[in-house]
């Protein structure tokens, strides 16, 4: 009876439960409708008295406690804040309104309500710029040597860009067009990288400085003014020997010659002396008209398109890459030419002379006052427009292919 009563108890028997006072009353409460079945006589008195500590016994002892259950001391200690990620946000949840907080709590730093798993700086843009930069400047090499010949030649300068490419062939070869391919594709390369990756590290810290402000343009600009600064001082070299290749033919052969050329007769220093205002003229108007307007053309476009029902919403990036980058490059040719024509003059003479950033903005305007800040624009907005285009459209389609999100979006 014994037996059969203790397989009937173990139905009562919840092992996963840590509480013997339950199981205790449980047992009590079966043992109780089973004293119900023995006679009420001395003799079945004691019968009783065995199966009920029989019972509790057995009972107590097949509890098999669970520990990993039972709180420790430090989760009875009051809690005053859960933190839990959610999306990228720590947000830490603030006590409940009925309980009081005391003073310690007061005295704990305030929650952080957001923290970016964004990197400061990601090498991507900076593969991605300098491939595109690469790229874009050297299968336009022939465009840009056609416009520095104008801007250099006087003979030049009145002729459309087809008629002085005729005229450059004529006279110097078919060879002419591809001088200065070695400092482009280098020069351009390193500064795309610097341009483009030091651009995009720098607009999301300048962002954050410009807390409450809702348009981004004027930390775009300020992102860009710094990214085209530091581009400029990498560039001045390798832009001063591409010049004198161009203007000069004579003057060595390659990249190599013509840089170690330059160090041995103007010293190290040489074109940072002659041609870093100019760059910086040049190149910071360049990259805010390029940088800037092409992510602020690019998410107008994704605005608008977007709102189109009947365009295919995946079917569109393609779209909006081309025409952002090809209106970009009219503002980046317009806001960086007069920089172009004055780094031309700086650099062109090989003579040794080593006019001021004022000087040869006076020889230029005496030339040919203001309009010769323009000379060579038809070139430049064939040769910038075919430049910024397939570059922006190249470092987009790089840029997503590495993982990172297409600009505009």
């Amino acid at each position: 009876q014994v037996a059969v009563a203790f397989q009937q108890q173990s139905h009562y028997h919840h092992p996963r439960r840590n509480d013997c006072r339950q199981e205790v009353v449980t047992t009590g409460a079966f043992i109780s409708e089973l004293e119900e079945q023995f006679d009420d006589d001395d003799v079945n008195i004691d019968r009783r008295v065995f199966v009920r500590n029989a019972l509790l016994t057995l009972s107590i002892l097949s509890m098999k406690p669970d520990y990993s259950l039972a709180a420790s001391d430090d989760e009875l200690a009051p809690v005053t804040a859960t933190p839990s990620v959610l999306q990228g946000e720590l947000v830490v949840s603030s006590p409940p309104p009925d309980r009081e907080v005391t003073d310690d709590e007061k005295t704990l730093p305030k929650p952080v309500t957001h923290v970016s798993k964004k990197k400061a700086s990601d090498p991507r843009f900076f593969i991605a710029g300098g491939a595109s930069a690469a790229i874009s400047h050297g299968i336009t090499t022939p465009i840009d040597v056609v416009k520095t010949k104008m801007q250099s030649d006087a003979s030049l300068s009145d002729l459309s860009p087809t008629k002085a490419a005729l005229r450059i062939v004529e006279a110097e070869g078919p060879q002419a067009l591809t001088a200065g391919l070695g400092p482009t594709v280098i020069g351009y390369g390193v500064e795309g990288a610097l341009k483009f990756g030091v651009y995009e590290t720098l607009k999301p810290i300048f962002l954050s400085l410009c807390d409450g402000v809702t348009d981004p343009t004027q930390p775009y600009l300020v992102a860009a003014i710094c990214a085209g600064a530091l581009a400029s001082i990498i560039l001045c070299p390798m832009e001063e020997t591409r010049i004198k290749l161009v203007t000069d033919p004579s003057f060595a052969n390659g990249l190599i010659d013509g840089l170690s050329k330059i160090v041995k007769e103007d010293g190290i220093l040489s074109p940072f002396q002659k041609g870093l205002a100019p760059m910086l003229s040049k190149q910071v108007p360049y990259t805010m008209g390029k940088q800037v307007s092409f992510d602020l053309f690019a998410g107008m476009l994704y605005g608008t398109l977007l709102g189109l029902s009947f365009l295919p919403k995946d079917g569109i990036a393609l779209e909006v890459e081309v025409g952002a980058a090809f209106m970009a490059s009219i503002v980046a040719c317009l806001a960086s030419h007069p920089g172009d024509v004055l780094l031309t003059a700086a650099y062109k003479n090989s003579d040794g002379s080593n006019d001021t950033f004022l000087e040869t903005i006076q020889r230029v305007y005496q030339d040919g006052g203001i309009f010769a800040f323009f000379n060579g624009l038809n070139a430049r907005f064939i040769h910038v427009g075919c430049i910024i285009t397939f570059q922006l459209v190249i470092y987009d389609q790089i840029k997503q292919s590495l993982g990172l999100p297409a600009s505009g979006t």
